[in-house]
């Protein structure tokens, strides 16, 4: 092996040490960009209320009883409601129908797994599928509206803290119905 003879170099400065950016932990932006934050955002108000001290971020993210509010357009407040599981049948073609659960993720159920229990409860193709509103619920090939409270309440009642009065169906005139009103 021949070694080429080193080619005097010439010397290279060295290189700058890298720069070091420090997040803001309230907003997650480095800390000169909190000020050139949209006013109405979220993060600019934490940001805000951060520096006032911790009784005003405390007030900027809870309100009177512990429920979150949120602003809708206009200036209203909405209050966080309670999730409930909402049931609905849908006809298909000539004789056929489909069972839609939407609302379980309010209450930690993994959607995936309630539809394979529900699926095997009922012999039946059940499948999460997205809503036209960006929102997950689960179908199943068949009416099944008499039995799946039951079946729900039976498998994840306890564990999610799902009752009886978090059960609704949709109705005649596309009425939201407690199902077990008559009880």
């Amino acid at each position: 092996v021949v070694m080429a003879e080193e080619e005097p170099t010439e010397e290279r400065p060295p290189l700058p040490a890298p720069v070091v950016v420090e997040y803001d932990p309230v907003t997650g932006v480095p800390a000169e960009f909190n000020e050139y934050l949209p006013k109405d955002s979220d993060e600019y108000k934490r940001w805000k209320a951060s520096q006032e001290g911790p009784e005003a971020l405390e007030k900027l993210s809870l309100k009177e009883g512990g429920e979150i509010e949120k602003k809708l357009p206009g200036g209203k407040k909405s209050k966080s409601s309670k999730p409930h599981v909402v049931l609905e049948t849908k006809d298909r073609q000539r004789n056929k129908s489909v069972t839609s659960v939407a609302g379980l993720e309010g209450f930690g159920i993994k959607l995936s797994d309630a539809a394979k229990v529900l699926g095997k409860k009922f012999a039946c193709g059940a499948s999460v599928v997205k809503t036209p509103s960006q929102t997950e619920q689960i179908e199943m090939q068949g009416d099944f509206l008499d039995d799946i409270p039951d079946v729900l309440r039976k498998n994840f009642g306890k564990s999610h803290g799902l009752g009886k009065e978090d059960i609704f169906y949709i109705g005649p005139g596309k009425k939201k119905i407690n199902f077990y009103e008559d009880d």
